[in-house]
């Protein structure tokens, strides 16, 4: 009778699973909260270089990735470069350039936009973001501010 095998008592199991749940509860505020206290780890805004003149034939566009942004460079047939943010200011669907009309469409509600980026019909509520190109030695360089 001496040697059974001792169980222990119901209140150290109820402290035992209170006191866990308690723990998994304050980590689930406290992680977020110390994620959004924390600084970005964004890379920093400034210009940078998409290519260099040679990949961009005139009359075609680009979509390119910078800064976790999708942009839509456009070469225009007369050799001037654009860049747009290349979400839709509707749903943020991925636009297009279609050089053939010589606008910018969004394929899922049918938004067109002007080669300016002015929207000009379908739900688009304004004009698609616009960001400054320069041409220095043959590359190709974009600003993305903030």
């Amino acid at each position: 009778m001496g040697n059974e095998p001792k169980n222990p008592p119901r209140r150290d199991f109820l402290g035992i699973a209170i006191g866990g749940t308690a723990a998994a509860f304050a980590a689930a505020v406290v992680y977020p909260l110390g994620r959004f206290i924390e600084p970005s780890s964004r890379p920093p805004s400034g210009p940078t270089t998409i290519g260099r003149v040679e990949d961009f034939a005139p009359g075609t566009s680009k979509t390119v990735l910078v800064q976790d942004r999708p942009l839509l460079v456009i070469r225009t047939a007369d050799g001037e470069f654009r860049a747009f943010s290349a979400l839709c200011t509707h749903l943020q669907c991925v636009v297009g350039y279609s050089p053939e009309r010589n606008r910018i469409e969004c394929p899922c509600h049918q938004g067109v936009y002007s080669i300016d980026g002015q929207n000009l019909s379908g739900p688009p509520p304004r004009p698609l973001d616009e960001y400054a190109i320069t041409i220095n030695d043959g590359a190709v360089i974009v600003s993305v501010s903030g």
